[in-house]
């Protein structure tokens, strides 16, 4: 079984009822939710895919952890989810929801890597120039990585725009290793 294919069947059925429920905003937050809950707490995930605790008790834990947080739709949702023993694929579906929303409101994640946090003058830069590049709205993640040395490296959708100094140095190295030093030159 494909995991993603499955996941993103899940989230593309959760997306249309949220749409026609006018509930879209609503459970796309409480997905945010799930997802961040899920990277919060490994505990949560296992149990979701432990096939030794029975469903009933994971059913009450889901309803524990989220009933009073999240809508409606969304709980409704994770308890058929439960019932139907596709609890494992709730943390993927929640990923997935995410990816979809974007697309669906043409917001485009572009992740922004630099070795310090980029200043609001360079954010709002980076956002004009991506929008007028791309023509979508834009999600701008900031990620530290002093590896770059300076400068910064945008990632999006399975494009990068490499702007750093180690970047630069690799590609000197590279060209100062394709010169032969034992050329005979006239």
């Amino acid at each position: 079984m494909n995991i993603s294919l499955v996941a993103e069947r899940y989230a593309g059925a959760l997306l249309e009822l949220a749409i026609e429920k006018n509930a879209l905003e609503e459970v796309y937050n409480d997905n945010l939710l799930i997802t961040g809950t899920c990277d919060a707490s490994k505990e949560l995930v296992l149990l979701l895919n432990s096939p030794v605790i029975n469903t009933e008790k994971k059913e009450i834990i889901l309803r524990k952890i989220f009933e009073s947080h999240v809508g409606r739709l969304t709980m409704t949702y994770l308890q058929i989810m439960v019932r139907k023993k596709r609890e494992a694929l709730i943390p993927a579906i929640a990923k997935k929801l995410k990816d979809l929303y974007n697309e669906y409101k043409n917001i485009l994640s572009v992740q922004f890597k630099a070795p310090v946090p980029p200043d609001e003058e360079l954010k709002k830069s980076v956002l004009e120039l991506m929008a007028r590049y791309t023509g979508k709205t834009i999600d701008l993640n900031p990620e530290i990585d002093e590896s770059l040395i300076g400068g910064f490296v945008l990632s999006w959708e399975d494009k990068q725009y490499d702007a750093s100094i180690r970047r630069e140095i690799e590609n000197m190295k590279n060209t100062i290793a394709r010169i032969n030093l034992y050329k005979k030159r006239i």
